[in-house]
């Protein structure tokens, strides 16, 4: 089995829910340590051993797990990805998954496909991944890259709109930074107010923009100055 060949491996048998289950499962067992069975990663995860062993391959292609055929402990990237989804840390798991999947050939390839033809159903979508991977349209296939589509929306290198149908995915394209605008410090309070032999009395109403970087103490001189100010017989 050459490398590219693992490069582009799909899911089979199962959804994305059920390689989440057994993503997790790999952690519950103690293949964060040392390498484990599907048998073992399949009793934690309550997911058949043969579907744990059909997809080892496709989540050692992403990065998930390595090791042998049969026998695969989880790599720096997978402890993280586990960990998050098993804490429930949502955000930071779809962001790790979509840094794991983003360079890979067939995924690269099904955006590839999307950009130049959104909107994409997504059974044209698994229909192009199946001729991308080289595989059949069997059921075992289908099932598993409607997992993989189900995986490349939910880490947000695609979405969908309105209508149900796949776009480019908006939360990977480089974002420009604002200008940061230059902040306009308080002056020193100096104020002068020219006394008026017959008291006037009119409302004032003062607005002022306070944040994290604001003068607390050179604001209260300020208001304190106004005050005595218009205190003034």
């Amino acid at each position: 089995m050459s490398s590219t060949e693992e490069e582009i491996a799909v899911p089979q048998m199962v959804s994305f829910e059920v390689l989440t289950k057994i993503i997790i499962g790999y952690l519950k067992v103690g293949a964060d340590k040392e390498e484990k069975t599907a048998s073992e990663v399949g009793a934690v995860a309550n997911v058949a051993a043969n579907n744990v062993s059909l997809n080892g391959r496709f989540l050692r292609s992403i990065g998930i797990i390595q090791g042998r055929r049969g026998h695969y402990k989880l790599t720096a990237e997978g402890i993280k990805y586990a960990q998050s989804l098993d804490w429930g840390k949502l955000d930071e798991a779809n962001r790790l998954l979509r840094e794991n999947l983003k360079d890979k050939p067939v995924v690269k390839r099904a955006r590839g496909y999307v950009d130049i033809n959104e909107p994409v159903e997504r059974e044209t979508l698994v229909s192009q991944i199946a001729i991308i991977a080289g595989v059949s349209r069997q059921a075992r296939y289908e099932t598993g890259i409607r997992g993989l589509v189900d995986m490349l929306v939910t880490s947000g290198l695609l979405e969908e709109n309105p209508e149900g149908n796949l776009v480019s995915g908006k939360s990977t394209k480089e974002l420009v930074p604002e200008e940061k605008k230059p902040r306009i410090a308080f002056p020193e309070p100096s104020i002068t107010v020219q006394a008026h032999p017959k008291r006037i009395t009119f409302p004032v109403s003062l607005n002022f923009n306070i944040d994290n970087e604001t003068d607390i103490e050179n604001l209260k001189k300020i208001l304190k100055a106004i005050k005595d100010a218009f205190s003034e017989d």
